[in-house]
């Protein structure tokens, strides 16, 4: 009897550990993940918000930020007009105005951030009968799971999400009246578009950002575990335990992930913008309707405005690498956890 009742408590006490554990484990990836989206989005503030104001401004303002309009489906006249735009929202407003919109955008990259490396790490283990083999994930459970962990997370910080780009986008000159704050945005959104404004350029949203999360796991994750010869030929190998990857290392896989990710998701990021913006009608059409209408109105290179800032900024900057190394960092160096499929 005694040595059952030592079994039943030491099979508790281990059951308690492991859940522990496991609590442990989904908070550390959520702190850490929060901490690398907030210290990224603050960096890379300025880029974001010129993405969102080339992908919404209206066509005539756009090509008028360029005198001469000699070829104007050219590569050049395209890159005249982006930071022709750009310069006159920094004569009428300065620079501080490029990180309109930040408070917002801070709140709602840490929240889809944390949560989207808590809820992929999950996903991956959830996921595991499509797993390449026994003991590697493979590029399309990485997919999958970032791509569900994408999708569900911008469905929850939506509000935020919408409010950014209301804020972001206010014209150059525009006056600061109602748009000052997340609660105003929000307030005007419903009074202009009724009780279903939540649900403009949702589902556009939903298909880019998991999409977009998706790539970004997938492609970087596949690239860091196929470093190990080349960058550090002696360190661990074991995926069970996670190495951190170097900086340098980081940053390759991250603007590799980003270069495709952004391109493959550029025009699908204009048209959810688009939709979001109050007032617009593009947020009473379906997503597939808009991007047909811009097509014809202004050519198929229009789905691309706001490509270039993007991809300086997971690119150049890096961005993404960045994102995946502080993530690490803050998980494995501050709170010590180590353990994790990759």
């Amino acid at each position: 009897r005694k040595l059952r009742r030592q079994t039943k408590k030491s099979s508790k006490s281990m059951t308690n550990e492991g859940r522990w554990h496991e609590q442990r484990t989904a908070g550390v990836s959520f702190i850490s993940g929060a901490v690398a989206g907030g210290v990224v989005k603050t960096c890379t503030a300025p880029l974001s918000r010129s993405t969102i104001l080339l992908q919404t401004a209206q066509s005539e303002i756009f090509a008028s930020s360029v005198k001469k309009q000699k070829f104007v489906n050219s590569y050049s006249s395209f890159m005249k007009q982006s930071f022709g735009y750009l310069g006159s929202v920094y004569t009428s407003d300065g620079l501080l105005s490029f990180w309109k919109g930040n408070g917002a955008s801070i709140l709602q990259k840490m929240a889809t951030t944390g949560s989207n490396y808590m809820i992929y790490d999950r996903l991956k283990i959830v996921l595991r009968p499509i797993w390449a083999s026994e003991t590697d994930v493979g590029f399309s459970a990485r997919l999958f799971a970032g791509v569900l962990s994408g999708a569900f997370n911008i469905t929850v910080a939506y509000p935020l999400d919408l409010a950014r780009t209301n804020i972001a986008s206010i014209p150059a000159g525009a006056k600061r009246s109602q748009w000052a704050g997340i609660a105003n945005t929000l307030s005007m959104l419903r009074a202009t578009h009724g009780q279903w404004f939540l649900t403009r350029g949702l589902l556009c949203t939903q298909i880019c950002q998991g999409l977009n999360v998706g790539l970004h796991f997938g492609v970087y994750e596949t690239m860091a575990l196929t470093r190990n010869i080349f960058f550090d030929p002696k360190q661990n190998t074991d995926k069970q335990r996670a190495p951190r990857t170097s900086f340098l290392h980081s940053c390759l896989c991250g603007s590799v992930a980003g270069l495709i990710a952004s391109t493959i998701t550029q025009p699908l990021d204009l048209i959810r913008r688009r939709q979001q913006i109050a007032g617009n009608p593009a947020g009473d059409k379906v997503f597939l309707q808009v991007a047909i209408d811009i097509a014809r109105r202004d050519g198929i290179g229009a789905l691309y405005r706001g490509i270039i800032p993007e991809l300086i900024k997971v690119v150049l900057f890096p961005a993404s690498g960045v994102n995946f190394f502080v993530y690490e960092f803050v998980r494995q160096d501050i709170f010590g956890e180590r353990t994790g499929v990759r």
